[in-house]
């Protein structure tokens, strides 16, 4: 029997040589245990000192860090492409009215939401960045196939297939990160990465500017746009493809010791690496999980304000501002994002345990968006599009939240679950939201606002306090155990050698891709 990676406080290997013993903890095949028990039988390293694991953080900041945020922003820049595209003429050239325009926005998220599964499934058998690189690229491919679209029948097909290539990209994101940074070092990159992406309306808008002023006889300004951000996109897969790392384990810029010692810098998540087999039971306890329905609510809750994204320029220029000043203004919520979301990033630096305070708190702007946009008058003009530019606020309690709940879940496949839910549930609220804005509510859209204020503001501020006091209660019963010795922190992992002989491994718990329900040393972030 071998022992790795063991705390000396903790049973002996000697101790665990008793079947009696044995059976008390965990035991599976090694077909079964995270990739990065292979990596720890081939390779035996010491944790790293605090210096080697800051530049370790470091190296993998430089190489991973710029990568999530080009690839929040493009993926922003390609969500509003309709958007600006309707004051750039799509809206005559595809002859479409208010409704086809509105389901143009919904049936994006029909595709994304058939595809959440699946995309899911593959990133957990396949190398998540090769997967990632592909999508990447058929995304920028399917936004190139807008130019040819002269109808809504067409564009209702193209929109529907950038939803399925869609769905893997922030999946795919979450799960890079949960294999190479701490959840604390998670809860900070998430608002820098979201201030990047949700600072792309100063990009697009810049760009739509830009591209009022191409005249190209029988070539559109919106295809332009499309042709720029497509050719980009397509061009940032093949990037990805070649430079992105689909774990620590295969990391280029890391040596075959400081891979090792990566996945141990981030032992204290208590939660694997990567595994490439379904489990079921995860896969269930994922859906009988009550916090994974509370997150799922939130994202459906909270994303049922997005279909602003595609109706900006449209509602800034129906408060009297021209074409060349909506594109300009429409600039001002990329601001106002990239600054709440900055701030809120240090502020997650700086404290520990604060997502659900700092996420109540960006609600605060949300709702009195609603109030203003209901109670000024519409000669109001400053004052309509300043209840338009602080609901950007929110977009912290989205990329607060989204991490949060895979920082909540340990376990492969149960993770993969968690996210293809919360997923579902930003899908099922992004189908729906467009169609708030309905052409008979024109142009004050009140019941809008109202619907946006109770279910955009105080719904999913009343699902995350009902989280962060049923974690904490779970994280205080886990503490009492602890106290009284009942948890441990090894488990046994079983592997069959050349001669047939089974041989019996002690490992630490990481190495075992348990769930947070089964492995009690894990604690819930807050």
């Amino acid at each position: 029997m071998t022992k790795t990676h063991k705390s000396p406080v903790q049973a002996t290997a000697q101790q665990l040589e008793d079947d009696s013993t044995l059976t008390n903890v965990p035991k599976l095949s090694d077909r079964y245990a995270d990739e990065s028990y292979k990596l720890f039988q081939k390779l035996q390293v010491a944790d790293p000192t605090p210096e080697e694991a800051r530049k370790i953080r470091n190296k993998c900041l430089r190489r991973i860090l710029p990568f999530l945020c080009i690839g929040y922003h493009l993926m922003y820049i390609d969500k509003q492409t309709l958007g600006n595209s309707a004051i750039l003429g799509i809206m005559s050239d595809a002859h479409l009215n208010s409704n086809q325009y509105n389901w143009l926005s919904s049936i994006f998220y029909f595709g994304y939401l058939l595809a959440e599964w699946p995309q899911n499934w593959a990133l957990q058998r396949f190398p998540v960045a090769k997967w990632l690189a592909g999508n990447l690229i058929i995304w920028g491919g399917i936004t190139l196939l807008h130019i040819p679209c002269n109808s809504f029948a067409s564009l209702f097909v193209v929109r529907f297939l950038l939803g399925l290539s869609e769905a893997c990209i922030v999946p795919a994101f979450l799960l890079t990160m949960s294999m190479f940074f701490t959840y604390q070092e998670q809860a900070v990159m998430m608002p820098i990465m979201w201030s990047i992406g949700n600072a792309s309306p100063i990009t697009s808008g810049l760009l739509s500017y830009g591209v009022l002023f191409i005249n190209t006889k029988g070539f559109a300004p919106w295809k332009w746009f499309m042709v720029i951000t497509g050719g980009i996109t397509v061009l940032f897969g093949v990037i990805v493809y070649l430079l992105f790392p689909d774990s620590p384990l295969n990391a280029r810029f890391l040596t075959s010791e400081e891979r090792a010692q990566a996945i141990l810098r981030i032992k204290e998540n208590h939660s694997g690496i990567e595994q490439k087999t379904f489990k079921k039971y995860q896969f269930l306890e994922g859906i009988k999980d009550p916090k994974t329905w509370l997150f799922f609510l939130h994202a459906w809750s909270q994303e049922m304000a997005n279909g602003l994204t595609n109706q900006y320029s449209l509602i800034i220029n129906s408060f009297g501002f021209s074409i060349l000043q909506t594109t300009l203004l429409g600039t001002v919520t990329g601001a106002v994002s990239f600054v709440s979301l900055l701030t809120a990033a240090i502020v997650l630096h700086l404290t520990r345990n604060c997502r659900a305070w700092i996420s109540l708190a960006s609600y605060i702007p949300g709702a009195l968006s609603s109030i203003l946009l209901l109670s000024l008058p519409w000669s109001n003009r400053w004052g309509l599009i300043t209840g338009i530019w602080i609901r950007s606020t929110t977009g912290i309690a989205y990329a607060v939240v989204m991490i949060w709940a895979a920082n909540t879940s340990a376990g492969h496949t149960k993770k993969t679950t968690v996210i293809a839910l919360y997923h579902i549930g930003y899908g099922l609220g992004n189908i729906i939201s467009p169609q708030l804005f309905r052409p008979q509510w024109k142009p004050r859209y009140r019941p809008t606002w109202i619907i946006l204020l109770v279910v955009a503001a105080i719904l999913p501020s009343i699902c995350i306090l009902t989280l962060r006091i049923l974690l904490v209660k779970e994280n205080k019963r886990r503490d009492r155990l602890q106290e009284l010795d009942q948890v441990r922190d090894d488990g046994v992992v079983e592997t069959v050698d050349d001669n047939g002989t089974t041989v019996t491994h002690v490992v630490d718990n990481n190495q075992l891709d348990l769930t947070d329900r089964e492995n009690l040393t894990f604690r819930y972030v807050l």
